[in-house]
């Protein structure tokens, strides 16, 4: 008589693989989520701090700025309302799933911080 050889996984190795797995995507998924903030925060400061650079560039060229394209932020302040004798503070709000708000002082020479509810 042949012994017969094992075919496959018990049933118990397969729960054991699956539980390992769930506890791996419990982890990993909240993180994700924090990153995802993260970049879109991160890329809306970009964005804010090239467009306040070029509308003080245009402004020092005494011409009028663009409107900003608004791809990782919304509510961008539109450069065209500044004049050098006007400029203050400008502001943009990060697109989803961001939740910071940018801040750039075109005063200074167009510093710019955000400010997050989730402080990222």
């Amino acid at each position: 008589m042949k012994k017969q050889m094992q075919q496959g996984f018990t049933l118990i190795e397969l729960m054991i693989v699956v539980a390992i797995i769930g506890i791996l995507a419990a982890i990993a998924l909240p993180a994700y989520q924090d990153y995802t903030i993260k970049s879109a925060n991160r890329a809306c400061l970009a964005e804010a701090k090239a467009y306040y650079n070029t509308v003080l560039a245009d402004l020092n060229d005494s011409r009028t700025p663009a409107a900003p394209r608004n791809q990782a932020c919304n509510n961008t302040d539109p450069g065209t309302g500044f004049t050098l004798a006007t400029l203050g503070a400008a502001t943009a709000a990060a697109n989803a799933p961001g939740d910071g708000t940018i801040t750039c002082n075109l005063d200074s020479g167009g510093d710019c911080d955000y400010s997050s509810p989730s402080n990222n």
